[in-house]
């Protein structure tokens, strides 16, 4: 609703009947005059034209394909949208529950940059981890037997080491952890992609101007001078979905011309993904050592040895042997192969109802 001050509203009750009788009479002097009603008075302009109950500037808002009409119009991310309350007058700012006078439009999602590239890692033979050393016999690690690791440094490549030494009363038997066919793995974002996902939806909030109906020659609309609030505009909305509307700007328009344009859509939404990547076995690998024991700490006196796949083995040593040194050796070093699978982009992209704004200049 406009604000009217009294000397507005005295004024058109001097135009119904004369000064005189509004004068001394005041409300209710003049038939058919109610105070409870809004009386828009005349407003002239600076070049003595009738502005009608325009407070502001009469904009021309008849051009083909567009809605006879003008907007208040934000534009900016979805998250940050304001509601239609924060700029139309009578309304409270954060009167965020009120809905959107007339539409919300979305901008066209950015191209979308593609998928990164599948990778794997190959498959390899790696050697055994080491040893389990119990007290017992063929392995027992049951009560009363002692348990003693025997392992290797990290990534041992079977030369002689010597984690330590066993002595006979402790070294019955000792268990070799299996060779590892190490599988292939995927390889996250192997290569870099240029450009990013899309970001936060661009959207534009399309109002109503209550106010915009006060000009008195028909097809021109109020725009209020009252400065708007930061990233509004006053707007024209095509009303058909095409591509070749373009913003008036003939010499034959009156006033300020729409004349900066933005493309919006009714329908816009990108909910295409990448689908994750993964790794097929496509032939298997082939893994058989060799591991050694030995009583010193240098690999020269040998307890004995064992051949190990993939399930490890047990083996029991000599009675009275002691545990110094071990060493190992591939009789069998052929890793498989592998290759991987997605990175295709799937899902819906929708991009429908074309609309065209066509703005007045910022600040404006």
């Amino acid at each position: 609703m406009a604000r009217w001050g009294t000397g507005r509203i005295l004024a058109a009750v001097i135009g119904l009947s004369g000064a005189a009788v509004a004068t001394a009479s005041g409300c209710g002097a003049v038939d058919g005059y109610d105070c409870a009603e809004l009386l828009a008075c005349d407003f002239i302009t600076e070049d003595g034209t009738n502005n009608g109950a325009c407070d502001g500037i009469c904009v021309d808002a008849t051009f083909g394909s567009f809605k006879e009409q003008p907007f208040l119009v934000w534009m900016g991310h979805a998250d940050l949208a304001p509601r239609c309350g924060a700029v139309l007058r009578g309304e409270e700012p954060d009167d965020a529950a009120g809905p959107f006078s007339f539409a919300l439009l979305r901008a066209e999602p950015a191209p979308h940059p593609g998928c990164d590239p599948c990778a794997c890692t190959q498959p390899a033979c790696a050697l055994p981890a080491g040893l389990s050393v119990t007290s017992g016999y063929m392995c027992d690690e049951g009560p009363g037997e002692t348990v003693t690791p025997f392992e290797p440094p990290a990534g041992w490549d079977g030369a002689c080491v010597a984690p330590g030494t066993v002595p006979a009363a402790a070294f019955g038997s000792f268990a070799i952890a299996p060779v590892t066919e190490r599988a292939c793995e995927v390889v996250e974002a192997p290569v870099p992609r240029d450009g990013a996902l899309p970001g936060s939806m661009e959207v534009a909030v399309v109002c109503e101007d209550a106010d915009a109906e006060r000009c008195p020659e028909k097809g021109h609309r109020c725009v209020a001078e009252e400065r708007l609030p930061a990233g509004w505009r006053h707007c024209i909305l095509s009303e058909i979905e095409a591509d070749y509307i373009e913003c008036p700007n003939g010499e034959d328009i009156e006033g300020p011309r729409h004349s900066e344009k933005f493309t919006f859509w009714m329908v816009a939404k990108d909910e295409r993904k990448c689908k994750k990547c993964s790794c097929h076995e496509t032939a298997p690998s082939e893994c058989e050592a060799i591991v050694s024991t030995f009583e010193d700490a240098a690999c020269g006196e040998m307890v004995a040895s064992a051949m190990v796949r993939e399930n490890g083995v047990c083996h029991d040593a000599e009675p009275g042997s002691t545990l110094g040194s071990m060493s190992a050796a591939w009789r069998v070093n052929a890793p498989g192969s592998c290759a991987p699978s997605g990175g295709e982009l799937t899902g819906e992209r929708q991009v429908e109802g074309r609309r065209t704004l066509c703005c007045l200049p910022e600040g404006t």
